[in-house]
């Protein structure tokens, strides 16, 4: 008697659930999120395509006139829920501020204490955990401690 109720509830449950196979395409999102913000005309989240790039974001956010874009890469893919964080243009007191989240290797080396490795290690930090959230995640990267850091957090972007 037991084994005749569970098989009947095994029935009853198996005719209540929807069988119809799923495809991961459609689980997946058709869009991503981008928050852009400082030096831009419309800063907030904009929607892209998948493989959308850095320029796809500046195209759709619009640059203010004291934009500085000369420290990003715009081939740069952007991921969902990524923040990018254009710089003001400083004035020739101030050195312009490096992106973590988009300079080169050759960008990268421009700051103090960062040699041809480390930068190679930025790159391939943010390409394995995507991109840096806040400044502080650089230290996340090896061979660059608190001490570090400090030196180069005046210097960074996101």
């Amino acid at each position: 008697m037991k084994q005749m109720l569970i098989f009947c509830f095994l029935l009853i449950v198996s005719f209540g659930t929807d069988m119809h196979q799923k495809k991961i395409s459609d689980l997946q999102k058709d869009t991503i999120s981008v928050t852009v913000e400082g030096a831009v005309e419309n800063a907030g989240t904009i929607q892209l395509e998948h493989y959308s790039t850095v320029q796809d974001v500046i195209d759709r956010a619009g640059l203010s006139e004291n934009a500085d874009i000369s420290s990003i890469n715009p081939l740069y893919p952007v991921n969902d829920r990524d923040i990018l964080i254009i710089p003001e243009k400083k004035t020739d007191e101030e050195l312009p501020r490096i992106s973590i989240n988009t300079g080169d290797i050759e960008a990268l080396t421009l700051l103090p204490g960062i040699g041809d490795a480390t930068a190679e290690r930025i790159i391939l930090y943010r390409e394995s955990n995507g991109s840096f959230q806040i400044p502080e995640d650089l230290m996340n990267v090896k061979g660059i401690g608190p001490a570090k850091f400090e030196k180069l957090k005046d210097l960074i972007c996101l």
